[in-house]
């Protein structure tokens, strides 16, 4: 039960923030069952959350690989199908109950709901409206392997993403395993991305269970009592449920993420720690200081009340640059970032100050600990650090800088594809699937579909143009195959009869099966080739395609395209999504700081740490050094492309976190000494043990989050925990020291316009002081809370 305070606050403490500290301490009892009820509403509005979150969203949107894209899904068999069952026989696939099984499975699969259409290498195209043909088409011999011991099954399915979600697990259901003599086994895009979905769902679950005792142990290090150290968890779980919840609402108007899920839950226990943590230091330094516990809960809550809203502002501002992508994945992830960074901030403010006077010392003055680690602050000294870096600024800044640049060399190496199905373990069935298939059929490698809208070549002169098109295309080199409406081809000869687009010819007729690339809305033609999809020969191959001459303006679609439009299009919104963060991440920290050159510094010293951090990804994720440091994964030999861009914003913003946090602490210090030097050492001595906690903890969750089966979600867990280690181990202490030292008195100046606009920077304490406030000095070395 809640003990009314015995000292309230009478004070007079101006500002909003200590405003709402002071409300949220009145109304301790409101808060806290408002927040537990929030809680469980959020809890049941999120249950089952992951079932309705999408598993791509890797793809930009307008561009001419997604306008073909949406042209190829007007035709139930339209495209590269998404999912391919490859069907081994004891014997050859050609033998009669291999052929019957075969036949039976692909009559069974188009029944499936969500299945448009079924095409196998025994009954050839196959639409679920359909009758079954009296007499088979000749076998296809692209669908056959080349040891004639294995045969495709080409399913396509419903383009809406539960109907295909469900279709792919229904068919994976019906026929995955064994089938009669044929052992069935799945790959294809559907496949790889059901995997990819199933692996990170199971991932979340173990990430929380590492993550959440991990967690518990060091906050109750840090603050030596267990209520104190579930008071972070408690607001973690206020952030996260309530996002879950937002996530669940907005999936049901656009397509969200799965990744979206598993980032939310570490970002969201990252921040909510470190927000209370803030909180709960700095309501120990006022009782320390014998300021009344009322009284404390309030200058806790202005003081380092505006530090936590200053840095969830940098850190949502910094999201919001993903927001401007035209890739679903990065809006996802964006949304869910600013939705828990905000109620993270939101939760802080209002559950820390009403637990604090709710429950008093029993939460947050009790420190069993506290003699152990005032002695680890007596050895730790930050400020004897922060003066004998400023004893050679030009050194250390020289010495760090060389460092972060060689750590960023392997940055120029990097080679941006998409990881598929390489993002799977490499003992995963759909991964072995796939291996195998581009081993029996490497002519499926790559496929380009080259789409001519609007065009149907219904004369016997539109028939010769599109054969000669054809011809052109397929002497491309590193075509393996070309089909179109007109015929199958190959070296610029067709392969078998010349088509007329405009008959229907027999069910069992060579040319039967080429009726599907005539569109509702044009033609299509399909380019097989081996190389990998998102290797230089396949782009070198699309390059050549779009620059033969179409009979109408075509557009070219397939996953070289995908990936090709996808990187210039993020590319192209890149600048624009960088000026916007900048500038926001600028004007916030000149409010907060009243300085030019500090918000200046924080920005470059920022993208300098980002930057080796990108060398250390390319280092260990796409060249392989290191990997069993960070649990085996499939080295691919390029980096995904969403990743950097993913990465960068994330690191950036709770790179600003801990930069937000020491300036406050300087800019405090500098308001009582006037003297930068001695701001810049008492401001890290009292910040250091704060963003060193919450380092830790950060490295905790996103280490937790890296033991993941998936390559895509280690790679940002391990990125940003990169980044985090060097914020706090390096920048901070090292570099931040020796750029203040060198700016001098220009760390602070600012145009007298701006001066005048802007509010006084917030001095160390009120105006209306108590008697409490002098009655023990403010030494900088003397806090009692850390670690």
């Amino acid at each position: 039960m809640c003990e009314p305070s015995p000292h309230p606050d009478r004070s007079h403490i101006p500002g909003s923030l200590a405003t709402l500290a002071r409300w949220a301490a009145r109304h301790n009892r409101l808060v806290l069952a408002a927040a537990a009820l929030f809680v469980v509403t959020t809890g049941l509005l999120s249950a089952g959350v992951s079932a309705h979150l999408s598993s791509g969203g890797w793809l930009a949107e307008n561009t001419t690989a997604a306008r073909a894209r949406n042209l190829l899904a007007q035709s139930p068999h339209g495209g590269m199908p998404p999912l391919l069952l490859l069907a081994r026989a004891t014997g050859s696939v050609d033998e009669p109950a291999a052929r019957t099984a075969g036949t039976r499975l692909a009559e069974d699969l188009r029944r499936v709901p969500g299945v448009t259409a079924v095409d196998s290498y025994w009954t050839g195209p196959l639409d679920p409206a359909a009758s079954t043909p009296a007499l088979p088409p000749p076998p296809d011999p692209l669908l056959r392997a080349t040891d004639g011991r294995t045969a495709l099954i080409a399913v396509w399915l419903d383009t809406t993403e539960p109907v295909r979600h469900a279709a792919t697990a229904d068919v994976l259901a019906h026929a995955d395993g064994r089938y009669g003599p044929l052992e069935t086994r799945a790959a294809g895009e559907a496949a790889v991305t059901r995997a990819i979905h199933l692996y990170s769902e199971r991932d979340l679950v173990r990430m929380e269970l590492l993550a959440l005792p991990l967690t518990f142990v060091l906050l109750f290090l840090m603050f030596g009592s267990v209520p104190a150290a579930l008071l972070p968890l408690a607001v973690g779980t206020v952030a996260i449920t309530g996002t879950a919840a937002i996530l669940r609402a907005v999936a049901a108007v656009t397509p969200i993420s799965a990744f979206a899920l598993s980032l939310t839950t570490a970002v969201g226990l990252a921040l909510a720690v470190d927000y209370s943590l803030f909180l709960i230091a700095r309501y120990r330094e006022e009782t320390a200081l014998g300021r009344p516990h009322a009284q404390a809960v309030v200058l806790a809550g202005r003081t380092a009340g505006r530090t936590v809203i200053a840095s969830a502002g940098v850190v949502a501002v910094s999201l919001l640059g993903l927001l401007l992508f035209p890739v679903p994945l990065m809006r996802s992830l964006a949304t869910a970032g600013i939705s828990v960074i905000v109620l993270a901030a939101a939760a802080s403010l209002l559950i820390v100050p009403a637990a604090l006077a709710c429950f008093g010392e029993r939460l947050a003055g009790r420190d069993i600990l506290a003699r152990r680690r005032q002695a680890a602050r007596a050895a730790a000294r930050w400020d004897t650090l922060a003066t004998a870096v400023m004893r050679r600024p030009l050194v250390v800044l020289t010495l760090t800088s060389a460092l972060l640049l060689l750590l960023a060399l392997p940055f120029r190496d990097v080679t941006f594809g998409f990881s598929a199905e390489r993002a799977l373990p490499a003992d995963s069935p759909v991964a072995r699937t796939m291996s195998d298939l581009h081993t029996d059929f490497p002519h499926l490698g790559t496929e380009i579909d080259v789409v001519l809208p609007e065009w149907h070549p219904i004369s016997p002169d539109d028939a010769d143009r599109l054969d000669a098109y054809a011809r052109s295309l397929s002497r491309l080199p590193g075509v393996q195959g070309l089909r179109t409406a007109t015929g199958t081809y190959l070296d610029g000869k067709p392969v078998g009869p010349l088509c007329e687009p405009t008959e229907e010819p027999p069910a069992n007729h060579p040319c039967a099966g080429l009726r599907r690339f005539t569109l509702p809305s044009g033609t299509w033609l399909a380019i097989n080739s081996a190389p990998w999809p998102y290797g230089t020969a396949a782009v070198d191959l699309l390059h050549s395609v779009r620059a033969r001459p179409a009979p109408v303006p075509a557009l070219t679609g397939g996953a070289t395209a995908d990936f090709l439009d996808t990187r210039t299009s993020a590319f192209h919104h890149l600048p624009g999504a960088l000026v916007v963060v900048t500038v926001a991440t600028l004007a916030l920290l000149l409010a907060f700081t009243r300085s030019l050159f500090l918000p200046l510094k924080a920005l470059l010293i920022n993208i300098l740490s980002l930057t080796a951090t990108f060398g250390a990804m390319v280092y260990v994720f796409q060249q392989g050094h290191l990997r069993h440091w960070v649990g085996d994964f499939v080295m691919t030999g390029n980096t995904d492309l969403s990743l950097p861009f993913i990465a960068f914003f994330l690191a950036f913003g709770l790179s600003m976190d801990y930069e937000i946090l020491l300036l406050a602490r300087i800019t405090e210090a500098h308001g009582r000494t006037r003297d930068t030097v001695r701001a810049t050492a008492e401001g890290l001595q009292a910040a250091a043990p704060l963003f060193t906690a919450s380092a830790a903890v950060v490295l905790v969750v996103l280490l937790a989050l890296a033991v993941t089966d998936v390559a895509i979600l280690k790679s940002i867990a391990v990125t940003v925990a990169l980044s985090v280690l060097l914020d706090a181990a390096v920048i901070r202490p090292l570099l931040v020291p020796a750029v203040m030292k060198l700016a001098g008195n220009a760390n602070w100046w600012l145009p007298a316009p701006l001066r005048r606009r802007l509010p006084l920077r917030p001095g160390p304490e009120p105006a209306d002081t108590t008697p409490y406030a002098t009655a023990v000095p403010r030494p900088a070395d003397d806090v009692p809370l850390s670690t």
